[in-house]
């Protein structure tokens, strides 16, 4: 019985995922050429690895049993991975990061683009994401999140404080009146983050400055939230790379909380000299508030 490598990625990709368009998606395939790669993989096996259902794919028991070995030669292969690219000794190559969409262009883009054109053979990919793409897995080499890092196999550091500033439209003001002067926000309206990030410390010091005023205008998208703020929509805490760059009047008072923002990679990456680089060059060119 001979098994392809690239079909136990599948495997795994279609276990972890719960269906095959998800799978062939992650692993850039065609669903066709998914499907037709599993019928072979199951074949060469004798056996049923998944039972198909209207819900999903479930693992049988002989892909259960598979399950635990693939898991265990895919993480001796990441390892590998990992400690070929660390010993890379060159700035030539990819350094692939993960970060939000604004931290991406209103904070890394720039200085990026500067150390790009200074190494011309860097790539700097730069994936602009919500999601906390896995390290371990080499989903990205370097990330950047407001969460600390978890893993004792993840180098992790603050980076950069956030800073915060509450913002309201010149037109906001003389329709609504100066926030400031009210006590419970009565007759305001806020733009501020969806509900599922409601418990987010912005978003938490909004609310409780003013608590009677109405929720207008609603986004996990902090430039979404900038550009509804100075449509006149309401009064929005914004970082404030975003909110100073925008034709708002950031108001007085007291000021929202400030966020960490974290830098991690994996240990095996270390002495990648290309990120080590890279990471400096930030620390270089960016000053320790924004």
């Amino acid at each position: 019985m001979s098994i392809s490598w690239d079909d136990l990625k599948l495997f795994l990709e279609i276990a972890r995922a719960g269906t095959l368009t998800s799978a062939a998606t992650r692993l850039k395939l065609s669903q066709p050429t998914a499907g037709r790669r599993l019928r072979a993989l199951e074949s060469s096996v004798g056996a049923a690895l998944f039972q198909r259902t209207s819900s999903g794919f479930r693992l049988t028991d002989e892909g259960e049993a598979m399950l635990l070995h693939a898991e265990q030669m895919a993480e001796e292969a990441l390892a590998l991975e990992r400690k070929v690219a660390g010993g890379a000794r060159g700035i030539e190559g990819v350094v692939r990061m993960s970060a939000s969409d604004w931290v991406s262009s209103r904070i890394l883009a720039e200085p990026l683009a500067t150390l790009a054109i200074a190494q011309p053979g860097l790539t700097v990919e730069i994936v602009a994401d919500s999601r906390l793409l896995d390290l371990q897995r080499r989903e990205a080499d370097l990330a950047f999140r407001f969460v600390p890092f978890s893993g004792s196999d993840i180098i992790h550091r603050r980076f950069r404080r956030i800073r915060y500033g509450l913002y309201a439209s010149p037109a906001y003001i003389d329709r609504c009146g100066d926030p400031l002067s009210s006590s419970s926000g009565e007759g305001h309206r806020l733009v501020t983050m969806d509900s599922a990030l409601d418990r987010l410390v912005d978003v938490t010091w909004l609310r409780a400055r003013w608590p009677s005023a109405a929720l207008t205008f609603r986004s996990n998208n902090r430039e979404a939230q900038g550009a509804a703020c100075a449509a006149g929509a309401g009064l929005a805490v914004l970082p404030r790379v975003i909110g100073d760059n925008l034709p708002l009047e950031q108001l007085g008072g007291e000021e929202p909380p400030a966020r960490d923002l974290w830098l991690g990679y994996h240990e095996d990456l270390r002495r990648l000299r290309r990120l080590r680089r890279l990471v400096e060059h930030l620390d270089e060119v960016l000053p320790a508030d924004l």
